[in-house]
């Protein structure tokens, strides 16, 4: 016997740091409020469906015309789903207007991390969403494994957990935990034997009319639970083994386990922007803490050959595609920067050129972010790092884009971002050895605070307008998934 669900939990939507959103997949998703993350025990060979949290609409009106535009094609073309959102604070009815918005992005990403599970029939339950698959009682092994594996990927979900579904009263959630308490009690014991036994029940009453209170709930099944297994002990702020209930009005709810998701806001929901992306470590760390942000990413890349080798673009194009994992499909333009690095080697003082560089590519992805829609640059800076990155040159380089430059690495210890990349799958293929943009004519002395004065006056040298027309000239569209490339200007031919 399986658990019958698996219940997944979001962040807060932007700036309702007490609400947050939850979620599922291959139907609708929504919010409601957050319940505490949780540590996921041990993989004990339990699977079952999946259960979340729904927005709650600020109209009221679960069938209205703009509720019905917020959800998924999937549940449109013939999945049945109950919704009815509560009502909530005037006070929060501005903010509330934009939640649709939300569970329809989470809900898309949803339904990219698990699209190769099989048909999911969705069922939502006054703010929750239920998972089943179709057709069976609960998830095979296999699949609740790749549901646990792929819900790090779907930006603005807080966690998934397997529960049971049983029925409102206290005798069939008795029923349930009785039965399997004691085995993911022995599970833990098996799997963490250096552990300490402690034990946690956490109780939720949605359906206000229920006659216990929520610590009338939890008092009576930890007496009902705690003989099953007298070497535990309750500890109710570090408890190794929790148990979660919920009442709700037509259905109860028992999980054992919550699947940590990556948290944020989901990808797509806060805007489009243009990411440089290098081979480096730093800029596909920045990428995903916008998407984390909700922001769809674009990206731009620089080359130089025939410094630089193919290699290179072969390398940044794995970068885009792991980081696609996370989000809508983003693009990848690249530019070969070697003209305007040429003409400031020939024209300009060493010691400026990578400002220089830098002012030169912010130009460059300003100019291509319209076609991407995007409405501000993003890089990895990350102050006091190297020679391009102190206070001074930033504000330098910064004063050439016509756009808002973000730097989400900013302040970040490299070894937090290390291990962020590491989390993400990019670490390994920015290791990779491999020369790019920057290590072409590098000076041997950088400037490290240069004033905009000083690089007018070098910039002065140079026909900007030609060097800018030159690299986008140069500058091709690559999907990040086949590798193939298009000319830039094919898209933008009238």
């Amino acid at each position: 016997k399986q658990p019958s669900g698996v219940h997944a939990d979001e962040q807060p939507c932007a700036g309702e740091h007490d609400r947050q959103l939850d979620a599922e997949e291959h139907g609708v998703y929504g919010a409601d409020r957050a319940i505490s993350r949780r540590e996921a025990l041990p993989d004990d060979g339990r699977n079952g469906e999946v259960e979340g949290n729904v927005t709650d609409h600020p109209d009221g009106e679960c069938n209205s015309r703009e509720q019905r535009r917020h959800v998924p094609r999937s549940l449109k073309n013939g999945t049945k789903a109950d919704i009815v959102p509560r009502r909530r604070r005037s006070a929060s009815a501005a903010k509330g207007r934009k939640r649709g918005m939300f569970v329809t992005d989470l809900a898309h990403g949803l339904e990219r991390a698990f699209r190769d599970l099989p048909p999911l029939e969705v069922q939502l339950e006054h703010g929750r969403i239920l998972l089943r698959p179709k057709g069976r009682d609960c998830f095979s092994p296999t699949e609740l494994a790749l549901v646990r594996e792929r819900a790090g990927t779907v930006a603005g979900l807080s966690s998934l957990s397997p529960a049971f579904v049983t029925e409102p009263d206290l005798e069939s959630l008795g029923a349930v935990l009785v039965k399997y308490y004691p085995v993911v009690a022995r599970a833990f014991r098996q799997a963490h034997p250096e552990l300490a036994a402690t034990y946690a029940m956490r109780a939720r009453r949605v359906d206000k009319s229920f006659p216990r209170t929520v610590e009338e709930i939890e008092r009576h099944f930890a007496e009902l639970l705690l003989p099953l297994t007298p070497e535990f002990q309750v500890d109710l702020s570090h408890a190794n083994v929790k148990v979660e209930v919920e009442v709700r009005q037509r259905v109860g709810l028992v999980c054992f386990e919550r699947v940590a998701g990556p948290g944020g806001l989901p990808a797509g929901s806060g805007g489009r922007v243009l990411a440089l992306l290098s081979g480096g470590i730093d800029s596909p760390v920045a990428c995903y803490q916008m998407m984390r942000r909700g922001c769809q990413v674009d990206y731009l890349t620089f080359h130089s050959e025939p410094y630089t080798p193919p290699a290179y673009l072969t390398k940044v194009t794995g970068i885009a595609r792991r980081l696609n994992d996370y989000q809508k499909r983003g693009r990848l333009a690249a530019v070969n920067l070697v003209s305007a690095q040429k003409a400031i080697r020939d024209n300009c003082r060493m010691r400026y050129r990578t400002v220089l560089y830098r002012r030169m590519m912010l130009r460059v992805a300003t100019a291509l972010a319209p076609f991407f829609g995007a409405k501000a640059l993003v890089t990895g800076d990350n102050l006091g790092q190297v020679a391009s990155q102190t206070l001074e040159n930033m504000a330098v380089i910064n004063e050439s884009a016509g756009l808002m430059v973000l730097r989400p690495l900013l302040t970040f210890d490299k070894l937090d971002t290390m291990a962020l990349a590491r989390d993400i799958a990019t670490l390994e293929l920015s290791q990779v050895e491999c020369p790019d943009s920057c290590t072409v004519f590098a000076p041997d002395n950088p400037a490290l605070y240069a004033s905009l004065e000083e690089i007018q006056g070098e910039e002065s040298r140079l026909d900007i307008p030609s060097l800018l027309r030159q690299c986008l000239e140069t500058c091709v569209i690559i999907n990040p998934v086949s590798g193939a490339t298009h000319e830039y200007s094919a898209f933008t031919r009238e």
